[in-house]
């Protein structure tokens, strides 16, 4: 786990689920997580604090929530001066009340580098997320038929995550037909499958409470050539990408590798989106892979690989892996060959 930068007077308050979780492994509603330099306290109120009680390790303190006077109360005592928040996360509202506590200052970049650095704990859970929409994925392909719609796969789809252990999907699915993929955030609706259709999925599935993430382009019927060429230099910007991140590469450098790529093969335009994102506790984390990103790709970094094109009222093309870094070179966590399935 990552130790955050703080000293004998100084503290991160964190309200947020996700942060909460990740610092103390505790799963409630609401509260505060603050962490001081050798301290962690865990303020909730009436509704939770049993839990909390029955959650909680020997090095936590659950603190019962009666406003903020309570966080107060700690902080005054232990002689904390300074408090660092996620700004992402944290409302106006929120960051007012927050004053009566002294110096507020922002943790956000603190906390977002913290997260993207994963413990082997971490990468072996989203792995398991990885093996379930895989698995998933293939027991769909099987159900695709002449007729079905869009909301039909997707429900399969996700009862498929539950029987197979999973809490459900890291996001909602889109299952689009035709020109509909041609809409990378098309919302899935009751489009009829008919002869000669791309199909795309992207869809991801929860494990202990970590995402995966996961496309793949399909083809009902005979593909024509204008869709075989567009495949081919998607999947091989995809599988370039793969084999040319690396640990220290700047993450808009590592986008560059499959958009250069696009580019000199006419398909420049038509990638219309980042090369990638981080993902774990949430399906979109820092840092992105993407042209105005400053980040640099470290050891133990998870985050997806998913070139597309887009072609307007025509079809789309996307292919996604979600990765790890591992001794410095890219890992896939899915294991298929990424070929075109035609149906």
């Amino acid at each position: 786990m990552y130790n955050l930068k703080v000293t004998a007077t100084s503290a991160y308050l964190l309200s947020d689920l996700n942060y909460r979780r990740y610092f103390s492994g505790i799963n409630i509603e609401e509260g505060y997580l603050l962490k001081t330099c050798d301290k962690t306290f865990y303020f909730t109120d009436s509704r939770y604090y049993g839990r909390l009680i029955s959650a909680c390790k020997p090095s936590i303190t659950p603190v019962l929530y009666k406003g903020m006077e309570s966080i107060k109360a700690v902080i005054d005592e232990i002689g904390i001066k300074r408090i660092y928040i996620d700004f992402d996360t944290t409302t106006l509202t929120e960051y007012k009340s927050l004053q009566v506590l002294g110096e507020i200052k922002d943790g956000t970049a603190e906390l977002k580098n913290c997260r993207s650095i994963k413990t082997e704990s971490e990468i072996e859970c989203i792995k398991k997320a990885c093996e379930i929409t895989e698995r998933c994925f293939y027991r769909l392909v099987k159900e695709i038929k002449l007729g079905v719609t869009e909301s039909y796969l997707k429900d399969l789809l996700n009862g498929f995550y539950i029987e197979e252990g999973s809490t459900g999907e890291s996001f909602e699915t889109i299952v689009a037909f035709g020109s509909n993929s041609a809409i990378p955030h098309h919302k899935t609706g009751d489009t009829v499958l008919t002869e000669n259709t791309v199909i795309l999925i992207d869809t991801g599935c929860f494990y202990n409470g970590y995402a995966s993430d996961y496309t793949r382009t399909l083809f009902f019927g005979t593909p024509n050539s204008e869709f075989l060429t567009s495949y081919d230099a998607v999947l091989n910007s995809n599988e370039l990408s793969i084999k040319n991140i690396r640990e220290g590469i700047e993450c808009k450098a590592a986008d560059g590798i499959a958009r250069s790529y696009l580019e000199d093969m006419g398909y420049g335009k038509y990638f219309t989106h980042s090369l990638g994102h981080g993902l774990g506790l949430e399906i979109h984390e820092y840092p992105t892979l993407s042209p105005k990103s400053d980040a640099t790709v470290k050891e133990n970094m998870v985050f997806t690989i998913e070139p597309g094109v887009y072609f307007d009222g025509k079809f789309g093309i996307r292919i996604e892996d979600t990765v790890v870094i591992k001794d410095g070179k890219v890992q896939r966590l899915f294991t298929d060959d990424k070929n075109l399935i035609i149906l």
